[in-house]
C-alpha cells in the first residue's frame, strides 16, 4: 500500500468521480483508477462500487475515516519536520473582504515575505459569495469572509467577530440614541453590495421584522459609505468596529436581529504546509482577545 493510494481513495470519495478527483489531484483519470484497484486489489477488498454513481461499499465506508487520519498524520510530520528546518515553502491564496484594514490580518501578509521567505503569498478581494465559490472551487485556500445566520458545513472556520448592525449618521439628524431599521428608511440608506456580509444581515434583517429590505446607494468600500453619511448623503449602515470621524455617530440598530459575522474560512481536509503555516498565523492574528 502507498500513501498515493490512500489521497486518490479520499479524493475519489470526495469528489464523487474519477475525472473530478483527477482534476483536483493534477494526474490523468486512467492513474486514480489505476491505483483505486491496485489498493482495492491489496486490501482484499472493493472500496466502491461502479456505476451511474460511485457509491462506497461497507468497507469503503469503514475505511474512508483511516485514510483520511493516515494522510493527516503523514501531513502533520511533513509539516513539523518543514518548521524546524524552516523549510515551510509554496503557495498560498488569500481572500479577503474589499477593503479590509484589519492590523493583524495586514501584519500577517506584511511580514511573511520576512518571516518566511519560502511562501508565496497570493492576495485578492471579492464579495462573500465570491470568497465562498473560491474555497469551494479551490482558488482560493483561506478567506477572510463576511456573512449573517451560519455558514455551510463544507467550511471549516474561525470566527473572528459577531456584531449587531450600526448605523453611522451626523448627529444632526436626530435618529435618537436606538433606532429602528424603520426610522432609518425615513432617510437614504447607504450599504454594501448583495454578496456582502452586512448587507445579508440588513436585508435578513428587514425580512423578519416584514419590511422591504431597501438600499439608496450601495458601495463595496464603507469609506465611500462613511463619506457620502459625513456628507448628508444619507445613514450607512455598518457594524460597530468602524472606524469613523468626528463627524459621525455610532447608533445600534435596536430591531436588526441578524447580526454581521467575520470569519477565517477554508477547506476541511488537511492543506499544504505552506497554507497550514498561514492559516495557523492568520487565525492566531484575528482570533477575538
Amino acid at each position: 500500500m502507498e500513501v498515493h493510494q490512500l489521497r486518490y481513495f479520499v479524493a475519489i470519495a470526495d469528489e464523487g468521480s474519477f475525472t473530478a478527483a483527477a482534476a483536483r489531484l493534477h494526474v490523468s483519470q486512467s492513474g486514480v483508477s489505476t491505483q483505486l484497484a491496485k489498493l482495492e486489489h491489496e486490501l482484499g477488498q472493493r472500496l466502491l462500487t461502479r456505476g451511474r454513481m460511485l457509491t462506497l461499499t461497507p468497507a469503503g465506508h469503514s475505511i474512508l475515516p483511516l485514510a483520511r487520519e493516515t494522510l493527516a498524520s503523514l501531513e502533520a510530520i511533513t509539516y513539523t519536520a518543514a518548521e524546524f528546518a524552516d523549510a515551510v515553502r509554496g503557495p498560498a491564496h488569500l481572500g479577503m473582504i474589499p477593503g479590509c484594514t484589519i492590523p493583524g490580518l495586514l501584519d500577517v501578509v506584511a511580514h511573511l515575505r520576512t518571516t518566511h521567505p519560502g511562501i508565496t503569498l497570493h492576495v485578492s478581494e471579492g464579495s462573500a459569495t465570491d470568497l465562498q465559490d473560491g474555497i469551494r472551487e479551490r482558488r482560493l485556500d483561506i478567506a477572510l469572509t463576511g456573512y449573517a445566520g451560519t455558514l455551510p458545513p463544507e467550511f471549516a472556520h474561525n470566527l473572528v467577530t459577531d456584531e449587531q448592525l450600526h448605523v453611522f449618521a451626523p448627529q444632526s439628524l436626530g435618529l435618537g440614541a436606538r433606532p429602528s431599521v424603520a426610522d432609518i428608511q425615513q432617510h437614504p440608506v447607504l450599504c454594501l453590495p448583495v454578496g456582502s456580509g452586512i448587507r445579508a444581515a440588513y436585508d435578513q434583517s428587514c425580512v423578519k421584522l416584514g419590511i422591504a429590505p431597501r438600499v439608496d446607494i450601495e458601495a463595496s468600500s464603507p469609506l465611500t459609505l462613511l463619506g457620502l453619511a459625513e456628507r448628508g448623503g444619507g445613514v450607512a449602515v455598518l457594524p460597530p468596529s468602524t472606524e469613523v470621524s468626528g463627524a459621525l455617530v455610532s447608533k445600534p440598530l435596536r430591531d436588526a436581529a441578524i447580526h454581521a459575522k467575520l470569519a477565517l474560512i477554508s477547506r476541511h481536509e488537511q492543506s499544504a504546509p505552506a497554507v497550514r503555516l498561514v492559516t495557523e498565523k492568520l487565525t492566531a492574528a484575528l482570533s477575538p482577545s
